[in-house]
């Protein structure tokens, strides 16, 4: 036999053989989700102070994500700031309300947030995972108000508040109440521009994203801003909220000056027990509205004078 034969045949067995299996795939391993990155502060000292002034002392936000003791006069913070504070039925709440912990921690607070989900819970009602937020975070008050650049330098100091890694617990409400919120989040409509530079349109600004509208409107289906007539519930009792129109309990007879310093006076609060009845000792935020500017108490004297006449009076006015 011809070695070209020989040859031949070797390679035909070598096809007719059955392939050899391929080694084992080594063991799959499963990726470890990467958590976002911390997104760092912002070096514009003044961006970030002009949303400490907001935060600290116009928006109300240490109010609600603090915890607070409501046994002394204006309920003074008594726990770390911003680290957290749950509401339940002592304060009329349809199940317990948790405001979370928005410090700068990266496990519990807004540390891993990007700004822009940061300004879409801020003014359009959003969590970070897309539900809708209970109300009593104003983000229908500030949807179309908080001027864009004002809710930038809001996020801009969140970013440099002290982290607390604490958790706060999840809000626990009525289902229908989950449900009947849902509509109430919303996309901006558009961009927010900051408000004019004379002082009357600074003033309706300030009383708007401060919440004086809302919280000193009248107690009608169709309310009536400023004209009082709600009643605030606290866990002494309801509070009554008067107007704040020219001619009612408040502003009438008030001048300028007068009206600041009702505001000014309250800038160290004495530890003195609240007492039931005692009028307007944890429904007003004293404490913040009295470190706001003097000018920006100035201006909204000035626009609260332009308003109506009012149609109600609280009870117990």
């Amino acid at each position: 036999m011809s070695v070209v034969l020989l040859v031949a045949g070797a390679a035909c067995r070598q096809r007719e053989e059955a392939p050899k299996p391929p080694p084992p795939a080594p063991p799959v391993v499963a990726a470890k989700p990467v958590a976002p990155p911390v997104v760092p502060a912002s070096a514009d000292s003044a961006l970030v102070a002009r949303g400490r002034y907001l935060a600290e002392s116009v928006l109300g936000c240490v109010g609600c994500h603090t915890e607070r003791d409501y046994g002394r006069f204006g309920g003074p913070v008594s726990g770390p700031v911003l680290a957290g504070a749950c509401f339940g039925e002592e304060w009329e709440m349809p199940g317990t309300l948790c405001a979370p912990n928005i410090t700068s921690d990266p496990e519990h607070g807004v540390g891993r947030w990007t700004d822009e989900q940061l300004l879409r819970t801020l003014r359009e009602g959003y969590g970070r995972d897309g539900r809708t937020l209970f109300p009593m975070m104003p983000y229908m008050e500030w949807r179309t108000t908080l001027s864009d650049g004002d809710a930038r330098a809001v996020v801009a100091w969140l970013r440099t508040v002290p982290a607390v890694a604490r958790a706060t617990p999840p809000s626990k409400l009525l289902p229908e109440v989950t449900a009947e919120i849902q509509d109430l989040a919303a996309p901006l409509p558009g961009p927010v521009a900051e408000p004019a530079a004379d002082p009357i349109a600074r003033g309706r600004y300030l009383a708007t994203v401060a919440q004086c509208a809302f919280c000193h409107a009248s107690a009608d289906e169709e309310p009536k801003p400023f004209a009082g007539g709600r009643a605030a519930p606290t866990p002494f009792g309801a509070e009554p909220i008067p107007s704040l129109l020219p001619g009612g309990p408040v502003m009438k007879g008030l001048d300028e000056d007068a009206f600041v310093a009702r505001f000014t006076a309250f800038k160290d609060l004495g530890a003195a027990p609240s007492r039931k009845g005692q009028v307007n000792k944890l429904a007003m935020p004293w404490q913040a509205f009295a470190s706001m500017k003097e000018e920006d108490l100035r201006a909204m004297y000035r626009f609260l004078k332009t308003q109506g006449t009012p149609t109600r009076r609280a009870s117990g006015q």
